[in-house]
């Protein structure tokens, strides 16, 4: 069994299927795919090694392969038994939307009342899911209009959960990362001011649309990147680095940049720690480029300006207090352990870091605390598509090697 089915949850069960063992690939979403397929392509002409399509061609792998079962709207509820022999519990959230009748024509999005349904993220399967909190069938109103509008009978809003109970000879742990929430440091604005995003907030604004859109009246011209929120922050009981946010803001920078030659870009950040040495390095970028600066200051607030454009005040360099009005500022959000990973090691028996991350071996980075479990990608500490991926192909080889009796 493998739980998460981010890119190192399908990479490892790609990894274990490939060599002929049948994989159960339980995630809690609606869809598979985790956190990359959110991530927009960084390429216009040609290919910029951003890792996203990797992220894709797993994914319709896994949908074509006859040894990987998946199990969507699925968490483990207990584990019992021994390594080699662990019997598992599984429970299923309510699944109105039938993915095998679903055809995304978008019906019962335009009835809804209550705003409930979502479309289709990039992932499989391409189906609309109804958020059981919003949609008011499930707090107690006789709504059944999703029901009557879709054309192809596919939502059944009485479709109960269900629990079902297995056998797996090893488990493998790649449950991922929840990214920090921008809210959670007001001094930021962020959801306040307009124009002020996550980094998330823009790579998926930019999958979904093909560029950044600027608030209604407003132009994009000048751009800011604020790093390090949510990371190397003891106020947030983040005091690591989150190791890639350089390296993805960087990669929006470069598609915007390519996109809008004449905008103006500015970084603020703390120290600039890119995660691999292949790409554009942004302080050369800004030395031989005016429209491109790198001023290394975390700033104290973000506020409106009189226009309602975001104003980043900041200290520079000779330690003067210093305000600049952008159309746009991007937070570069860090990676947190994601929700739910202490409950689960928990039940699995697993220890954790002190930054509450499952805790692997140094030498063999998918082993655990306990035998015939295994964990890779971002649930083991921050990492980016192409660690996470080959982190979940080295845990498919070591849960392989337990399950054929190797040490």
């Amino acid at each position: 069994m493998v739980i998460g089915a981010g890119i190192a949850g399908i990479s490892a069960a790609l990894g274990l299927a490939e060599r002929g063992i049948f994989v159960n690939l339980v995630d809690s979403d609606s869809a598979i795919g985790g956190r990359s397929r959110e991530l927009s392509c960084k390429g216009l002409d040609k290919c910029v090694r951003c890792d996203v399509c990797l992220a894709t061609d797993k994914l319709l792998e896994v949908g074509r392969s006859e040894m990987i079962r998946v199990l969507r709207n699925t968490r483990v509820k207990s584990v019992s038994g021994s390594p080699g022999n662990f019997r598992v519990t599984l429970e299923r959230s309510p699944s109105p939307v039938d993915e095998g009748s679903c055809n995304a024509c978008g019906k019962c999005v335009e009835i809804c009342p209550a705003n409930a349904i979502s479309p289709p993220r990039s992932g499989i399967p391409l189906t609309y899911s109804i958020d059981p909190d919003a949609c008011l069938w499930y707090r107690g109103d006789d709504c059944h209009l999703c029901e009557e509008a879709c054309p192809q009978g596919a939502i059944d809003l009485s479709r109960k959960g269900s629990t079902k109970r297995m056998q797996v000879g090893a488990i493998v742990v790649a449950t991922g990362f929840t990214p920090f929430d921008p809210d959670l440091d007001p001094r930021y604005s962020h959801d306040l001011i307009p124009g002020v995003l996550s980094s998330l907030e823009a790579e998926r604004q930019i999958s979904i649309d093909g560029d950044l859109v600027p608030p209604e009246g407003t132009s994009l011209d000048r751009l800011a990147f604020v790093q390090c929120v949510g990371s190397r922050d003891l106020k947030h009981g983040v005091e690591y680095c989150s190791k890639v946010c350089c390296k993805y803001s960087m990669g929006i920078a470069l598609l915007l940049r390519a996109l809008h030659p004449e905008l103006e870009i500015t970084f603020f950040y703390m120290d600039w720690r890119p995660y691999d040495l292949k790409g554009e390095d942004l302080r050369e970028w800004a030395s031989r480029d005016q429209g491109v600066r790198s001023i290394r200051s975390r700033p104290a607030e973000i506020l409106p300006s009189e226009t309602g454009k975001p104003v980043v005040r900041f200290t520079d360099a000779g330690e003067s207090i210093s305000e600049e009005e952008f159309d746009m500022v991007l937070l570069s959000v860090g990676m947190a352990p994601p929700e739910g990973l202490e409950d689960l090691a928990e039940r699995l028996g697993l220890r954790t870091t002190p930054q509450g991350y499952i805790e692997t071996s140094v030498e063999r980075p998918a082993m655990t605390s306990r035998p015939g479990i295994f964990a890779s990608g971002c649930c083991t500490g921050p990492k980016d598509i192409e660690e996470s991926a080959m982190e979940g192909n080295a845990a498919a080889g070591e849960a392989a090697s337990f399950l054929e009796g190797s040490p």
